[in-house]
């Protein structure tokens, strides 16, 4: 299933509320999805889907569908965040 609709919306939600970071501070990774939860708008990355990982300040993993980490990383700087690190 591709991102949500609703994904840039729940995005913003998620950045303003503090549930999402606005950087990623460990590796990211790009694989195939395995039906985990995209961080970002809440549905299946599935297993024919490209899917981004990275690790949050307090070691938690964070993954997104293309879309979805696109538009975090988007929002994030208008934020006054930055790109995830690599």
């Amino acid at each position: 299933m591709p991102s949500s609709p609703e994904a840039a919306n729940k995005i913003r939600e998620k950045l303003a509320a503090g549930t999402l970071p606005h950087v990623a501070h460990g590796i990211t990774f790009a694989g195939y999805g395995a039906g985990r939860l995209c961080s970002g708008c809440d549905t299946p990355i599935l297993t024919g889907e490209m899917e981004y990982e990275a690790e949050t300040r307090d070691r938690r993993t964070i993954r997104f569908h293309v879309r979805c980490v696109l538009l975090w990383q988007m929002h994030a700087r208008q934020r006054g965040g930055s790109e995830p690190a690599e």
